[in-house]
């Protein structure tokens, strides 16, 4: 396509439809959702085994008219709670241990090495094995795959720094308290905050997969039902509800969580206060 063809077409589409996000993101779900339903009438090994769009849908309609997913979503949320709650606290100060003092640095940082290196159905495994059936599985399991992830992001981001400006701060004698909150706290909070989604991410991933290996309630445990029964439909359908609830949380809570933490780069003006 040409320059000038090129400018012609992008004068015919609004730019909403090619620069907002949320937009495009919808437009992407429409056009996976139309080249499925083609394929799945085109194609008839895919109608052999596979559910069509329409069916999905009916199977999703069911399930949020019965609200039998209400208690499971309350079920998940609090697995992911606490083991996201433990890996913060833990992935936070194991972090700063990390990057501020060496001794620790050279105690641990192997150990964060290890820990992100093992695969997430290992550690489900071996949770379900510990902490047996239950909603501690999920939790735990949460827990110990997103703290190493946390970790290290804020031990990358007391690595990175800028010496400069702390040579600077001391240079013209600004207190310890300033300098911790204008320097050291917004130099390691993108990388924190980065962690912080990355590992909330986790958290949902191996909670749900220990839901499906051991647990009596939860997504998790739900989809392993469904295929136990072999309805594909029912299965897609909590992972369409699952979707939804993390798509939720990622641009109704933590985007909004992200603009007011991060406002203060918006703010152009200079000095230490």
């Amino acid at each position: 396509m040409s320059t000038s063809q090129a400018q012609v077409l992008s004068g015919l589409i609004p730019d909403s439809l090619l620069e907002n996000r949320s937009i495009v993101f919808l437009e992407s779900i429409v056009a996976i959702v139309i080249v499925w339903a083609i394929a799945y009438r085109t194609l008839p090994s895919i109608r052999e085994s596979f559910v069509s769009p329409t069916e999905v849908a009916v199977a999703t309609r069911e399930l949020f008219v019965s609200m039998i997913w209400v208690e499971h979503f309350i079920a998940s949320l609090t697995h992911v709670a606490y083991g996201f709650g433990i890996a913060v606290v833990a992935g936070t100060v194991l972090g700063i241990l990390v990057g501020w003092w060496d001794f620790w640095e050279k105690a641990f940082q192997d150990y964060l090495t290890v820990g992100i290196a093992v695969p997430s159905l290992f550690v489900a495994i071996f949770s379900a094995m510990w902490f047996g059936l239950g909603s501690t599985t999920p939790a735990a399991a949460a827990a110990i795959v997103a703290t190493p992830y946390l970790a290290t992001n804020v031990y990358g981001g007391i690595n990175n720094i800028d010496n400069d400006l702390l040579t600077m701060a001391r240079a013209f004698d600004v207190s310890r308290i300033r300098v911790i909150r204008r320097v050291i706290v917004q130099s390691v909070l993108p990388d924190w905050f980065a962690g912080l989604r990355y590992a909330l991410a986790l958290s949902w991933k191996i909670a749900s997969l220990a839901e499906y290996i051991a647990a009596e309630q939860g997504i998790g445990y739900m989809i392993r039902f469904e295929m136990r029964v072999l309805d594909l439909a029912g299965v897609l359908s909590w992972v369409v509800f699952f979707t939804a609830l993390l798509l939720f949380i990622e641009y109704g809570i933590l985007g909004q969580i992200e603009k007011r933490v991060f406002a203060w780069r918006q703010d152009d003006s200079i000095g230490w206060s």
